[in-house]
């Protein structure tokens, strides 16, 4: 949900430099307290959920013109420095392939892996009051709400809203990132406001179906996530226990 697609060049440089910045000061901290045994135990789970994060983020939903993250789930299951790293990861080898420019990987790797750290938290603290999956559908919907209004504040703050909020293919990020008027933030305000009135989902229009799109996305990856979390309660609770006891 909470990615950042835009291409290099759309960004300004302070918020992306200060997101790399963050991002990599983050990954020195969390290597260094990575315990080896839970390298060992847990780091295969971290490439398999990191390998999911790819094929789901790169497959469309058809109707719902989001894709989902996992992000949260990575979380649970490798733990808030391990999914941090797992996330990091990731989002490299969608810049390579080109789902997003290089340098919002510092932005997307803080909003993603934000996800993951606050999902951990969110469940080892609802485990105790709730069952694995409710645990883990209440950590997803809270962490993906924060975060998705962390990237609107982040791109809408420095290139609009339109760009923030309305689903985007890459044939239509590539054509904005050749265009002019990209630099003239007057015009494309103008622009952005008309997309956003445009935008139609289902039988919805305007701002309304924007944020339909919005929660029945959040919705959808937290019952997925949920599902996953209460497979593997019933056939391997012992990965789960670490973040059910903290």
């Amino acid at each position: 949900m909470s990615h950042i697609h835009l291409p290099d060049g759309v960004i300004p440089p302070f918020w992306w430099i200060t997101g790399l910045i963050l991002c990599l000061a983050l990954l020195w901290i969390f290597a260094g307290r990575i315990k080896k045994d839970e390298v060992r135990r847990k780091i295969p789970f971290a490439g398999v959920i990191g390998a999911l994060m790819l094929i789901f983020m790169s497959v469309p939903l058809g109707i719902l013109p989001v894709h989902l993250n996992l992000a949260v789930l990575c979380g649970i299951l490798a733990g808030p420095g391990l999914g941090f790293v797992a996330v990091f990861a990731v989002n490299t080898i969608l810049a390579l392939i080109g789902h997003g420019g290089f340098t919002v990987i510092g932005l997307n790797t803080l909003l993603m892996g934000g996800e993951a750290i606050l999902g951990y938290y969110i469940f080892r603290a609802a485990s105790g009051r709730l069952g694995s999956a409710s645990s883990a559908v209440t950590a997803n919907i809270l962490a993906l709400l924060l975060s998705t209004v962390l990237m609107i504040l982040i791109v809408g703050t420095s290139v609009g809203l339109g760009e923030a909020l309305l689903p985007h293919d890459h044939t239509h990020e590539s054509v904005h990132a050749g265009e002019d008027h990209i630099d003239d933030r007057e015009n494309n305000s103008e622009s952005h406001s008309g997309e956003i009135k445009d935008a139609r989902f289902l039988f919805l229009t305007g701002w309304t179906a924007v944020i339909a799109v919005i929660l029945a996305g959040i919705l959808l990856e937290s019952l997925v996530t949920g599902l996953i979390v209460s497979f593997f309660s019933k056939v391997r609770p012992d990965l789960l226990k670490p973040a059910a006891e903290g």
